[in-house]
């Protein structure tokens, strides 16, 4: 009889343990899962955006332009904002279709640092007078992509000009704007 009844009390802690073993499993997963869900919404509403600067340390008056386009997730026929500071001061916000940024942002993608470098010629000089530090950065998520050149030219910057030029558009600016 004392075995029947040691073995019941066995039986019930065994019981009770598995019963602890299994809502902590429970509480582990929904954990999980909570995290894995709250990591999704989050790449979801990852941070994007392109991000012109233009500085001009020639100029006496100091020269500074950023145009920043910020996608945003709405059902706007404009979605894409476009702020602007210049000398440190905020100029202009407005607003762009998604597909003005696409363009900007596949000229950016395509270009490279390699393909905007005046070209190095022992028998040729090449310089751009009194150009300004400009540059482009493209975010997405933690990606992050960095374009620099000291002036800008058609000529020698195909692309990143031509990404140059649909950012101040956005901006209803103009290239006189940083030269």
């Amino acid at each position: 009889m004392k075995s029947l009844i040691i073995c019941s009390s066995l039986f019930a802690v065994f019981s009770y343990r598995k019963q602890q073993v299994y809502s902590l499993k429970l509480t582990i997963y929904t954990v999980f899962c909570f995290i894995l869900l709250i990591s999704c919404v989050s790449q979801k509403n990852a941070e994007e955006y392109i991000q012109f600067k233009h500085e001009n340390i020639m100029v006496i008056r100091g020269d500074k332009l950023i145009i920043t386009l910020i996608p945003k997730i709405s059902k706007r026929k404009k979605s894409v904002v476009v702020k602007t500071l210049k000398n440190n001061e905020s100029y202009d916000n407005r607003r762009i279709t998604y597909n003005e940024y696409k363009k900007i942002y596949e000229l950016v993608v395509k270009t490279s640092q390699k393909d905007i470098e005046l070209p190095q010629n022992p028998n040729k000089l090449v310089s751009i007078v009194d150009g300004g530090s400009n540059s482009i950065t493209l975010k997405k998520g933690s990606i992050e992509k960095k374009l620099n050149t000291q002036g800008i030219s058609k000529e020698y910057h195909g692309s990143f000009f031509e990404a140059v030029e649909l950012i101040l558009r956005s901006a209803k600016l103009t290239d006189n704007d940083i030269n």
